[in-house]
């Protein structure tokens, strides 16, 4: 029996000996499955945070200044060393005119930016545009390399660099709910052609000189050059056009600017000719503590208006001109100006004439010679976000109620 107890006893000690080597084998794994969710942990709140930093200060930085005459969201792409690059901005605008059109409300455009940095030198962007909620453009596209200060060189489709609209469009950079007439009318904002360019800045000078597709005159008529715009889809490239800008920005607060165009909008069409085109502008801007004041003058020339009048049956002048003067004040400036607030009532007298002139045989349309007195206000809550109220008193034309909100990121 004794025999039998120990054989038992000897039994059991072999198997319990292998159940505590078990058992610390177990411990062991827990122990060692804990180091490694703690690393997992520890990677995972690393990855959390280049996540969130990724998102939020790279691909969509902070809007700084303009780059080289464009708007401040859409020179987001040159502050970054390299990579993606998102920011947009939009408008909504209601307008009642005193005619007997109906008021209207109209989500006018929301805009992406979408930009790429290769490297130092290789730069990508782009603006995508849908406007009046349900139409949808491509406002410019092209890649740059930025060789030096002093020059650079850009391709694809291009922002025409003439007046002060055209290529600062945002809606915080500009005063009332409605562009000027003249930089629609006779400088088409927003104008955008394919084409190369050189550009570049040296001290307070800045230059661009650009080479594109030409206007087309087949959508010249009585109101202007803007139906003449080809906008970058399958345009008509039998003619170019050279457009130059020059620009000086003295330290006083005061910048001026001169651009000019000039070429052939016939495209070979038949009844068209060359129809040479050519339009000049000059602009100034100025600001001191408060006070906002721009103006400009443009004019245009047109060839071949009699053949091109008879084939789009509608009266195009030989010389179109336009001109306004702008001032307003930011009351907050001297009110507030710790609150990051901005309230500027400004008024703009705008004359613009797109029948100057008409070759014999033809007859001007009287409407067209029109005077615009604008006057508003803007309210900047933030820098990124503009309120507007302007009433717009047309000499010829039904005058229109105007509010609308605007935002830049």
């Amino acid at each position: 029996m004794r025999t039998h107890l120990t054989g038992v006893g000897v039994g059991l000690l072999g198997m319990t000996m292998p159940l505590f080597a078990q058992d610390n084998s177990v411990e062991s794994r827990l122990d060692k499955l804990e180091q490694e969710n703690g690393v997992l942990r520890d990677q995972v709140d690393s990855m959390s945070g280049q996540l969130e930093s990724f998102e939020f200060r790279d691909i969509i930085p902070p809007i700084g200044d303009s780059f080289a005459g464009m708007g401040p969201a859409a020179s987001k792409i040159y502050s970054k060393e390299s990579g993606l690059s998102i920011g947009g901005y939009g408008e909504m605008v209601y307008e009642s005119p005193s005619g007997p059109d109906p008021a209207r409300a109209d989500f006018l455009r929301n805009i992406i930016y979408l930009g790429y940095k290769f490297d130092e030198r290789w730069v990508f962007n782009s603006e995508i545009e849908i406007e009046h909620a349900d139409e949808i453009y491509l406002e410019f596209a092209y890649l740059e390399y930025l060789q030096s200060e002093a020059m650079s060189v850009r391709a694809g489709m291009l922002l025409i660099p003439m007046g002060i609209i055209n290529e600062m469009h945002e809606p915080t950079t500009y005063r009332g709910s409605a562009r000027p007439e003249t930089e629609r009318r006779i400088i088409p904002t927003t104008w955008r052609e394919n084409g190369v360019g050189l550009l570049g800045s040296s001290g307070d000078f800045s230059y661009k000189f650009y080479v594109t597709s030409g206007l087309n005159a087949e959508g010249f008529d009585a109101d202007g050059l803007r139906g003449g715009r080809q906008k970058g889809s399958k345009a008509l490239s039998q003619d170019l056009a050279a457009t130059a800008r020059v620009d000086w920005a003295l330290d006083n607060g005061l910048d001026l600017g001169l651009s000019g165009y000039y070429g052939d909008s016939g495209q070979d069409q038949a009844g068209l000719s060359d129809a040479p085109t050519a339009i000049y502008e000059a602009h100034a801007q100025y600001q001191w503590r408060g006070l906002r004041c721009r103006g400009l003058f443009a004019m245009a020339d047109v060839g071949d208006t009699v053949e091109i009048s008879n084939t789009v049956g509608s009266t195009v002048a030989e010389e179109m001109e336009g001109w306004y003067l702008e001032a307003g004040y930011d009351i907050i400036s001297d009110l507030a100006p710790e609150s990051g607030q901005s309230v500027i009532p400004f008024v703009r007298y705008e004359e613009v004439d797109t029948q100057a002139s008409v070759a014999a045989g033809l007859t001007p349309d009287p409407i067209q010679d029109d005077t615009i007195v604008t006057m508003g206000v803007d309210w900047k809550p933030i820098d990124n976000i503009v309120f507007k109220a302007s009433y717009q008193d047309f000499d010829k034309t039904p005058d229109s109620l105007q509010f609308s909100l605007g935002y830049v990121f």
